[in-house]
């Protein structure tokens, strides 16, 4: 595995929301402390209730942030998409990270060490406000989660998903534009707090109104409309 250089770490991080407004000088610095890791397809980056001692970065890949129940149940929370950064909250609060983070698919990921980081806040106080609105994100996508799994039906939380994934894929206004799933189906229904045989129920639902057709991992977007208004703008996923 050929290691990556200082200057295209740089220029990697740079492109991360969380540090895409800082100067090329203090990014040198955050690589300086960084460290970067390959993950191979379900892999973890780390486990719930491990030390937070490190700021996780992806540059390439996705990571699904999950929590698990005594019996091994899965509840995913978040599917973290490169480039970004996530976990400030916990790297920067109690110290342990609150979800399990793995990988969905061969992942590149940098760990900013939490000290080092911590040292560089004193000194660059852009480096803080950046990280003030990474928290604002954040707090915003817990709040869109909680609504809509405590105020959406299961169909509009599924219609919410796939409209985020067509947005993504920037064909969302086009009739017949077809998707292929970003996650496999069991990532989606809990993803949308539901169970992976009432997914499939949901999709046949949507499918006898006309709105989408799925086959197997391909969605055909059929009314564009119909299914904006059924996500109501939301974007659970995204």
């Amino acid at each position: 595995m050929k290691a990556m250089d200082t200057a295209t770490l740089v220029r990697a991080l740079g492109r991360v929301p969380l540090f895409e407004a800082l100067p090329e000088s203090v990014l040198g610095d955050i690589a300086a402390f960084s460290t970067v890791r390959r993950l191979g397809r379900g892999e973890a980056l780390f486990w719930e209730r491990d030390p937070a001692a490190f700021l996780p970065v992806v540059l390439s890949g996705r990571l699904k942030l999950f929590r698990a129940d005594a019996e091994g149940r899965e509840q995913v929370l978040h599917v973290v998409r490169a480039p970004a950064s996530f976990a400030e909250a916990a790297v920067f609060g109690p110290g342990v990270f609150p979800v399990t983070a793995q990988a969905l698919e061969a992942s590149l990921v940098v760990r900013v060490d939490a000290d080092r980081l911590v040292e560089l806040l004193h000194r660059r106080p852009q480096v803080a406000l950046a990280l003030l609105t990474s928290f604002s994100v954040w707090m915003r996508r817990l709040v869109d989660l909680i609504d809509g799994l405590a105020l959406r039906s299961v169909e509009e939380r599924v219609a919410a998903y796939l409209w985020s994934a067509f947005v993504r894929s920037g064909a969302v206004t086009l009739r017949n534009a077809t998707l292929r799933l970003e996650e496999p189906k069991h990532v989606i229904a809990s993803l949308c707090g539901t169970a992976p045989e009432v997914l499939s129920r949901t999709f046949r639902k949507l499918e006898k109104q006309g709105v989408v057709r799925v086959e197997g991992p391909l969605v055909v977007l059929l009314e564009p409309e119909a299914l904006a208004n059924l996500a109501g703008g939301e974007a659970l996923g995204s």
